[in-house]
């Protein structure tokens, strides 16, 4: 048995010992008996124990197997020797001199007191193994609960700066004019003059190209709206964060399949090309948000912003591009309405 094993019995069993001497005091012997045989049990070699039990106990055979454990412990102590005389004279003793057959429990073989040692000391060791697994799983549940709440302080960090990202209809006029100022200058077609289409034919594909945009532009506001309501709501957690991301993310692809599927005009093809730059951008972004939630990694983050800011500039000239058309297309109707035939 280790040196802390056995630290530990005589600790306890000097507890013990403490409390069945205050329940023998009161009157409580069989309460006594127990706790101080548990005693003798992990101290066998405790000479005051022995002594108080053979007291409590109330078979002569019990009370002459104290006495005896006292005076193979301490030849000389007189209280044994005394009470084992009193024994004698009442002729409750054995007849021979040899140590009585070992009585009921809780008295315990002193002939195996080394295996009574390892016997007992299992509960010592079970005992610290039951606080060092307390220790460790509370270690094992705090880490984990900390990441959790990272996480969760990150997901509505981050969802609340995107959702501002794509909110905006229309973002601040300097921030986007200047980053706008910074993309790729258009540079336009030169048309020989013979092949240039008529005016009359070029105003029919511009109406039928923006009457043919119009429902994938109604679609996209429409899946950005239901992307807002999803992510502003803070009992969605991650998880719905995650699916509205991916619904969006289908609604701009779906867009993408559509526009590129149409033949824009000799003027809007800029236009054109700027609203397919600016939706495969964000649906890059959108790609690094769900990157983000599945990693949490703050270069993510800082892609997916990226992303949708640059995203913003291009379809911002787009749709400035086509509005200018729009609306050159309905002076020159209110002309033709108002020309006399």
């Amino acid at each position: 048995m280790s040196e802390s094993a056995i630290k530990a019995n005589q600790h306890e069993a000097h507890r013990l010992y403490q409390r069945g001497v205050a329940a023998a005091r009161a009157g409580q012997r069989r309460v006594a008996a127990g706790l101080l045989g548990r005693s003798v049990r992990l101290n066998p070699d405790s000479e005051d124990a022995w002594l108080w039990l053979s007291g409590v106990v109330d078979d002569p055979t019990q009370q002459e197997f104290c006495l005896r454990t006292v005076l193979k412990i301490n030849p000389e102590n007189h209280r044994a020797q005394r009470g084992l005389h009193q024994l004698e004279s009442r002729g409750l003793t054995a007849t021979s001199g040899a140590v009585p057959p070992e009585p009921p429990l809780p008295l315990p073989k002193l002939a195996s007191r080394e295996g009574l040692e390892r016997r007992d000391s299992w509960w010592v060791t079970f005992r610290r193994h039951r606080q060092e697994m307390g220790h460790a799983r509370l270690l094992i549940w705090t880490f984990p609960i900390m990441l959790v709440c990272v996480a969760l302080l990150l997901h509505e960090s981050f969802a609340f700066a995107v959702a501002r990202s794509i909110a905006a209809q229309a973002p601040p006029a300097t921030s986007i004019t200047q980053l706008a100022t910074r993309l790729p200058t258009p540079r336009p077609t030169l048309v020989p003059t013979l092949e240039a289409e008529p005016l009359a034919v070029t105003e029919g594909l511009s109406a039928a190209y923006l009457s043919a945009l119009e429902p994938i532009r109604v679609g996209l506001r429409t899946a950005t709206a239901d992307y807002l309501a999803a992510t502003t709501q803070i009992s969605g957690g991650s998880m719905g964060a995650v699916a509205a991301n991916q619904r969006l993310r289908a609604a701009v692809t779906e867009a993408l399949v559509a526009l590129r599927a149409l033949q824009p005009p000799l003027l809007l093809q800029q236009a054109h090309a700027d609203y397919l730059r600016g939706l495969e951008l964000q649906r890059n972004g959108l790609d690094a948000i769900l990157d983000f939630y599945s990693s949490y990694e703050v270069a993510k983050a800082n892609q997916a912003a990226l992303s949708f800011q640059e995203a913003r500039a291009y379809i911002t000239r787009a749709q400035r591009g086509l509005e200018d058309q729009a609306r050159h297309l309905a002076a020159l109707g209110a002309v033709a309405s108002q020309t006399a035939r």
